[in-house]
């Protein structure tokens, strides 16, 4: 049955208005703690923040499970700097890499002035720097998927969060998983399920937060039954689309597509974990206190065979409490819009939206905006740019009128996905014309490609997004 529900006005959870940023401090911070930066803004949830090295702007990854930072070639005009050394480390999928150790000029993350003065020297292309556990094992990071945000505090036992989560206010579900560490190179790990058709895979996974997307070792899965994707003859599995990855029984996200990890040969994991299963909560991840902290809106029961309110900060069930909405404005003057759904959609959702002007009053004109969800399990976020750079080509009109807004609510939620969009995305419509356009999360298959029948005919697989890790630079 189709479903629609009016949103105007709610402002619970939502959390709509440009967000402010605070006013810089006139000294910069020597630690993390208590800090909270903005996630690079993305499509798929990263965990990528800005930094500044020397005097050029840099991303820089927060990679919990690498034991070393690092810092790419393509940072260096020419040749990098003299290797100081060499450092020898192991490797989350197995083996060991040996890195060049090199100074770095001064480098500073967000208002945060970094103690770094060396780095191991990865051979990518594209500049990024790596903090590794080497810098961030003495902080939680506590990761808000809707807001796009990051948190630093101190790590604690995991009694803590036990006892935290035991008090916790009646609105929110808390689910403290247990980490271990892997014996050599000191990651943490975290038991998950992954299943299809029946057959199941149980067992150690690396706690991942470079990546957006989790992966399974191809050797572990196939020998549990797990069947990949298939794709052009003679060439090896890219992916396995999954009935579930779950941390605990219906905690985690279904369905997904998850990497095909060709070359997996740690004796202690059977993959790795990303925000793509755990970013479906405001999530608090602790390697040196072992814990994963997940937290989501608590659902009341089901009124009918598929829909389930959830629970509004006064205690309430609501509808409109399963819907957030986070406006920010970047740097360079653009909005960055993010949603969130917070139940499950079995038939795909559409959140619309509605741009309010300089003045915050509506934009009146033909062209509707909004974000689309597949089928889906609950937790699913996305975060796009209004307007995106594309749609001054393909809706030159619409383009025109979204530059002008300053703000977004929410309006209506509709049951169903857009037909136009395959996965998480934002769309605009003219109405003029008829025409949708879309910009869409990735995935493992690539961009926008939705999650397709494991019967499907065989096709090639489409090019790498980026690296998957960093590249070895001997």
């Amino acid at each position: 049955m189709h479903r629609a529900f009016l949103l105007l006005g709610w402002l619970g959870l939502a959390g709509t208005g440009c967000h402010r940023e605070p006013a810089a401090s006139p000294s910069r911070p020597q630690g993390f703690q208590g800090q909270t930066l903005p996630l690079l803004a993305s499509p798929a949830l990263r965990l990528t923040v800005a930094g500044l090295l020397g005097a050029r702007p840099v991303p820089v990854v927060l990679d919990v499970a690498r034991p070393l930072s690092l810092v790419a070639r393509g940072c260096f005009q020419g040749e990098p700097p003299t290797p100081e050394g060499t450092i020898r480390a192991p490797e989350p999928a197995g083996g060991f890499r040996s890195w060049p150790v090199v100074p770095l000029p001064a480098f500073s993350v967000g208002p945060v002035r970094s103690p770094m003065k060396t780095a191991g020297l990865s051979g990518e292309k594209a500049c990024a720097v790596t903090l590794g556990a080497d810098v961030l094992e003495p902080y939680a990071l506590t990761v808000d998927p809707l807001r796009r945000e990051v948190t630093f505090t101190a790590s604690r036992p995991r009694a803590d969060y036990v006892a935290e989560a035991a008090a916790s206010e009646a609105s929110r579900e808390v689910h403290v998983m247990a980490l271990s560490r892997e014996p050599l190179g000191d990651w943490p790990l975290l038991a998950a399920r992954m299943t299809q058709d029946g057959a199941e895979l149980t067992g150690p996974f690396v706690l991942g937060s470079r990546e957006p997307f989790s992966r399974v070792s191809v050797r572990f899965a196939e020998a549990q039954g797990l069947q990949p994707l298939e794709t052009a003859a003679n060439l090896p599995p890219r992916t396995f689309a999954l009935d579930a990855v779950e941390v605990a029984d219906g905690v985690g996200a279904r369905p997904l597509v998850v990497e095909a990890a060709g070359r997996w040969d740690s004796p202690s994991s059977l993959g790795r974990l990303g925000p793509d299963v755990w970013g479906r909560f405001t999530a608090t991840l602790d390697a040196k206190g072992g814990a994963l902290v997940l937290r989501r809106p608590r659902l009341g029961p089901a009124e009918d065979s598929t829909v389930r309110h959830c629970a509004a900060p006064d205690g309430s069930f609501r509808e409109e409490a399963c819907y957030g909405l986070h406006v920010r404005r970047e740097p360079d003057g653009s909005l960055a819009v993010s949603g969130a759904v917070y139940r499950d959609l079995p038939e795909g959702g559409r959140l619309h939206l509605e741009p309010l002007g300089p003045d915050g009053q509506k934009l009146t004109s033909s062209c509707g905006v909004g974000l689309s969800f597949p089928a889906t399990s609950r937790g699913l976020t996305t975060q796009h740019r209004l307007p995106w750079r594309s749609l001054a080509q393909s809706l030159p009109a619409c383009h025109a009128v979204l530059t002008t807004a300053r703000d977004y609510t929410l309006a209506l939620f509709e049951e169903g996905r857009q037909p136009e969009c395959p996965t998480a995305c934002v769309f605009v419509t003219e109405a003029t014309s008829r025409r949708t356009v879309c910009e869409c999360q990735p995935t493992p298959l690539g961009e926008g490609v939705a999650v397709p029948s494991r019967g499907a005919s065989s096709r090639e697989p489409p090019p790498e997004e980026r690296e998957l890790e960093p590249e070895d630079p001997r």
